[in-house]
């Protein structure tokens, strides 16, 4: 994950920030950020639960694809239509989470989302799943999570005060990893070797109780511009029209805000470039495994897990290294090491030295990720967030489609040169786009 620049100590005396915004009613919306407590523990129980029913969901597709296909490109392809819904819907889910409740979204998403899985899983218990099938519901699920991953993240910097913003995220990154890589990856690849339904079928579960949980979480300020406020007086709610055009000028906010921020065209370029490697290295994980590592298809999920063991070390020395080392060091070091260790693992032909290596990814970049991600929200006004968020992940994980057809493409030839080739993919963008991350953390530090 990378950030983006901070002009300004907050929404109002930003000068990029878009005039006419009031706070709409919500309760203790006034109030300051509390450090981690209550509220902050029922939102990460939600959000963890959710990460499970991720880990699940994203074990379980790769070994359903290599079910239904053997064709790298078609596996491949199942990592490019993950991130699609971000080129295509990013941007406008970015506007919508600024301009919602964002806990109720979330719970909305969740629930669509349990809704997607429980169908896959009909169609697998009776033998009736086709690849296209699996396509459309990573489809639609991930198109709820562009409004889902929005949302939480926006929602962090409302119930978490600025100076535990770095341990908020790397106990949030902590507990994604472990629930999805420790916990959702090895059980889904057991259930997977009883039946193909039943991973599916529990993510599923997993997911409504995200939702579930998310009733017990304080709601979020929605924030109405002026003069959506002024066409809609008098009625329930402001006019169609009137909505969309508020819609439409919130995504040139975001985009607005990036343009006049000359970091902001590095950050983006490094996303675009570590997308673009990471998910060339993705797309035909599963297969590589399999096929290259020898690892059977039931404990594909016991593999991914090994990024879980090293993510907490990561988690647990993430906060406390920013302390004494420069943030610059370690978010530009964690991508690159990562993608150094993403290419050694695809030179390996043992499962076990593989394994090792991959853990060795998930300390890294979980290091990387949750710095990144607290200097971000430091650096962002949070009325603006969702926006600013959706714009930058739409552009910046543009070409990771491209980068996962590719990847599959490549594994045509010879499964491990994906993994190897994007591997020095992300490392070589880093390098190329540290000077973006320096900035980022210059300005963060400065509004400290």
């Amino acid at each position: 994950m990378v950030v983006t620049e901070r002009a300004g100590a907050d929404a109002s005396t930003d000068s990029t920030t878009p005039t006419g915004f009031t706070p709409h009613s919500a309760p203790g919306a006034d109030r300051r950020p509390r450090g981690p407590g209550p509220a902050f523990g029922r939102f990460w129980g939600a959000y963890t639960a959710g990460n499970l029913a991720d880990g699940m969901m994203l074990t379980a597709f790769p070994l359903v694809a290599a079910l239904l296909t053997s064709d790298p490109l078609l596996v491949g392809g199942l990592t490019a239509v993950r991130f699609l819904p971000w080129l295509l819907f990013g941007i406008v889910s970015g506007a919508i989470v600024d301009r919602v409740d964002r806990v109720r979204a979330m719970r909305t998403v969740a629930l669509v989302r349990a809704s997607a899985m429980g169908c896959l899983a009909v169609l697998l218990a009776t033998g009736n799943a086709t690849i296209w099938a699996l396509y459309a519901v990573m489809f639609a699920v991930m198109v709820c999570e562009t409004v889902y991953d929005g949302a939480a993240r926006a929602h962090v910097p409302t119930i978490v005060a600025r100076d535990r913003l770095d341990a908020a995220n790397s106990r949030m990154e902590g507990g994604r990893v472990v629930t999805e890589d420790f916990g959702g990856a090895p059980v889904a690849g057991l259930l997977f070797g009883v039946a193909a339904a039943l991973p599916v079928a529990t993510g599923g579960l997993a997911y409504l109780l995200s939702a579930v949980v998310l009733i017990a979480v304080p709601a979020t300020a929605r924030r109405v511009p002026e003069d959506e406020q002024a066409e809609g007086a008098g009625e329930e709610r402001p006019p169609r029209r009137a909505v969309l055009r508020a819609v439409a000028a919130d995504t040139r906010d975001g985009f607005r805000y990036l343009a006049r921020n000359r970091v902001q065209a590095g950050l983006v370029g490094l996303t675009l470039g570590l997308g673009f490697g990471f998910q060339m290295a993705s797309s035909v994980l599963v297969l590589f495994v399999q096929h290259e590592l020898g690892v059977p298809a039931h404990l594909f999920g016991v593999f991914v897990s090994a990024s879980a063991v090293g993510a907490l070390v990561g988690a647990a020395v993430a906060s406390p290294l920013a302390r004494r080392v420069s943030k610059r060091v370690l978010i530009v070091g964690g991508f690159v090491l990562a993608g150094l260790f993403l290419a050694a693992m695809g030179a390996m032909a043992s499962p076990w030295a593989a394994a090792l290596i991959w853990g060795l990814v998930g300390a890294v970049l979980l290091m990387a990720n949750a710095l990144g991600y607290a200097v971000l929200q430091a650096i962002t006004p949070n009325g603006l967030f969702g926006r600013v968020e959706g714009v930058r992940k739409a552009l910046g994980w543009g070409l990771a489609p491209v980068g996962a057809l590719l990847g599959g493409v490549l594994g045509r030839i010879d499964l491990a040169i994906p993994i190897v080739v994007g591997g020095l993919i992300i490392a070589a963008v880093t390098v190329v786009f540290h000077r973006a991350i320096t900035g980022s953390v210059r300005l963060a530090e400065e509004a400290d």
